[in-house]
């Protein structure tokens, strides 16, 4: 299994098309409109102030849209519209609501009760919208859905700012289609630059690369680069489901090329896989040569064996590792699985050759230090030999336990026979940390309940019709 693999997250951000809503403001005190229908129309004074009234199945139009509703009325000294159970079409967009209030002189207008507005590829659900036409920004002061073709938006509350193409949305955001899963407590976007930033509580569940996420913060653009920053984790589960992978660090880097996908994590990184694990203060990898590398203080745990070294790069293959080394002056370490005794070897560069993820062989590189543990034909311990090389020496495994060693210039050693003053021997560099080797982490889960496909209210009369219609003409 890969320890770190890069991935490129894609974001499900509905379209945020509301310019045609936006362009209510053309209902002006001068704008030409025509009647079509009503059962009353009438004017009068209403605390000192001329109301023209248009009362009953309403329907008129301007030269840029056309409004269906129970009534309306004009307060002609204020330049305020106030239409109920309204909806209104505008070439783009259908919209309902069950009242429109329009400021003619401020430009501005609020849309409250059972808020819909349908656009050809995507669909807004609020009960409470504001629009500032002269800023052209939509103000979602309380609960909204986004619906699309690929899936959901929800959010407490949100801003959108069409010149800047940008939208702020708070409060629970969260983000859900067939592929993939997000919940963060905000989010920022610009649309036009494919720019994302998500704030506070970041979760993610990418279905089709069985990958999830989390962290404090995630920014996303078009070049391919994602940053994970806070507490961020990665768990990726191979194609079987049958291996896990967990990535814990303070900063996770990913940049996909056309090439090559890459990945650096730093501060307090931790890797745990069912083959190995690991610490260290920073780890990169790139999926173009199944390579990572861990650097500062780095240890590698692989099953009873432990290596400490500067710097530790390894190779996967089939998605274990396959080869690694190490330098400079690094020391591998491993627990007898019958005596408990520790095996040391170091040198000042070390190979490991790996078959299947089991470990086959290790060579260390000039000035060469060996601690062997021997065990008697009972399996008991049997005193330990000691061996300096300036040369090439190598550790031969069996079934993954040390089986002989051998080395090749300039050979010191000395065989100590079995006395418990000569157990606890170790080399110059010895290291042993069983205690800070990673456990299998506990996956980590939404905080949310799942988006479901229910709208946050009763949707209204004129919507249910409109569907229906155009249902009817689907058939046809």
């Amino acid at each position: 299994m890969s320890p770190i693999k890069p991935y490129s997250f894609t974001f499900l951000i509905p379209l945020l098309l509301l310019a045609a809503f936006l362009d209510l403001h053309t209902v002006s005190a001068q704008s030409r409109v025509t009647i079509h229908a009503a059962e009353s129309a009438s004017g009068s004074m209403i605390d000192g102030e001329f109301v023209r009234r248009i009362l009953g199945n309403v329907f008129l139009s301007t030269d840029n849209l056309s409004l269906r509703s129970d009534s309306v009325y004009q307060y002609v000294d204020r330049s305020l519209l106030m239409a109920f159970n309204a909806e209104i079409e505008t070439g783009n967009e259908m919209i309902w609501a069950d009242t429109l209030y329009h400021d003619m002189n401020r430009e501005f207008s609020r849309l409250r009760g059972r808020v819909i507005i349908q656009a050809e590829n995507y669909t807004v659900f609020s009960d409470s919208i504001d629009v500032d036409h002269e800023e052209e920004m939509a103000i979602f002061d309380v609960p909204v859905r986004f619906e699309d073709d690929k899936g959901v938006l929800i959010a407490e509350n949100g801003l959108y700012f069409q010149a800047a193409d940008s939208a702020i949305f708070r409060g629970n955001v969260q983000l859900s289609d067939s592929t993939q899963y997000l919940e963060a407590d905000s989010l920022f976007m610009n649309r036009s630059k494919e720019l994302y930033e998500l704030f506070g509580r970041v979760y993610a569940d990418d279905f089709e690369d069985n990958v999830r996420f989390a962290g404090h913060y995630l920014y996303a653009d078009s070049s391919g680069y994602r940053l994970l920053r806070g507490d961020a984790w990665l768990m990726e589960v191979n194609e079987s489901e049958s291996d896990t992978t967990h990535l814990f660090a303070d900063v996770i880097e990913l940049l996909e090329t056309d090439t090559a996908s890459f990945m650096d994590a730093s501060l307090n990184v931790r890797i745990w896989t069912p083959g190995f694990a690991a610490v260290a203060d920073t780890a990169a990898y790139r999926d173009d040569t199944e390579q990572f590398i861990l650097r500062a203080s780095p240890i590698l745990w692989q099953k009873n064996m432990q290596l400490t070294g500067p710097y530790i790069e390894a190779f996967m293959k089939n998605e274990e590792i396959d080869f690694l080394r190490s330098y400079t002056r690094p020391i591998v370490v491993q627990e007898d699985s019958l005596t408990g005794r520790l095996h040391q070897m170091t040198g000042d560069t070390l190979h490991a050759y790996f078959d299947e993820g089991s470990i086959q062989k290790i060579s260390v590189f000039n000035n060469a230090e060996i601690i062997f543990h021997q065990r008697d034909e009972n399996d008991e311990p049997d005193g330990l030999i000691e061996l300096i090389s300036l040369g090439r020496s190598t550790m031969q495994f069996l079934d993954g336990e040390l089986d002989f060693f051998k080395a090749e210039e300039n050979i010191e050693g000395s065989w100590l026979p079995e006395d418990p003053a000569n157990i606890s021997r170790k080399l110059e560099n010895f290291q042993w940390n069983p205690d800070q080797k990673p456990e299998k982490p506990v996956p980590k889960v939404p905080r949310l309940s799942p988006v479901t496909d229910s709208i946050p209210f009763p949707p209204p009369i004129r919507y249910v019709t409109y569907l229906v219609s155009i249902q009817k003409n689907d058939e046809l």
